[in-house]
């Protein structure tokens, strides 16, 4: 086992019903988790009122999506074809299925739109083709789209 490189300390409270605050490292405020569409539905909770908010899942498929986002982002970058400036952005999609009455994160997909200069001829290697990378992360699978979108091949 390696060491300890970080550790991260977040303290949640239960507000009451589904609502949750959230500290975390580095933040001015306390994130507020909820439930919502589906999720309020699976739980029960009525539409709208407080307890509208992103759910905790949410969370975890944007803390996937932004993993894969910046690691994509600085294997680019280490290659010199810039990535940031919002250049590189990501749409995510958590596949949440139910098993024995819990919803369980199944599957993350991230698909990748990277804005790049016409002049930027190394990149015509990635385009139109897909790279597709797959991953897991305590048995989340992880699947990431890259596509690099260059003029025409958009």
């Amino acid at each position: 086992m390696g060491s300890v490189a970080y550790i991260s300390r977040v303290r949640v409270e239960r507000i009451r019903g589904p609502l949750r605050r959230a500290y975390l490292p580095a933040e001015d405020g306390p994130v507020v988790f909820g439930v919502h569409s589906a999720v309020a539905e699976h739980y029960g909770v009525p539409a709208g009122g407080e307890a509208e908010r992103a759910t905790t899942l949410d969370y975890i498929v944007a803390a996937a999506a932004g993993w894969l986002t910046g690691t994509f982002g600085g294997a680019l970058e280490a290659r010199h074809v810039p990535a940031s400036e919002g250049r590189l952005e990501s749409d995510a999609t958590g596949e949440i299925e139910l098993e024995d009455g819990v919803l369980v994160i199944k599957r993350i997909h991230v698909r990748y739109r990277l804005r790049i200069a016409p002049d930027i001829d190394r990149m015509i290697a990635f385009c139109p083709t897909s790279v597709y990378s797959v991953g897991t992360v305590h048995g989340f699978l992880l699947s990431a789209l890259m596509r690099a979108i260059r003029g025409a091949c958009g």
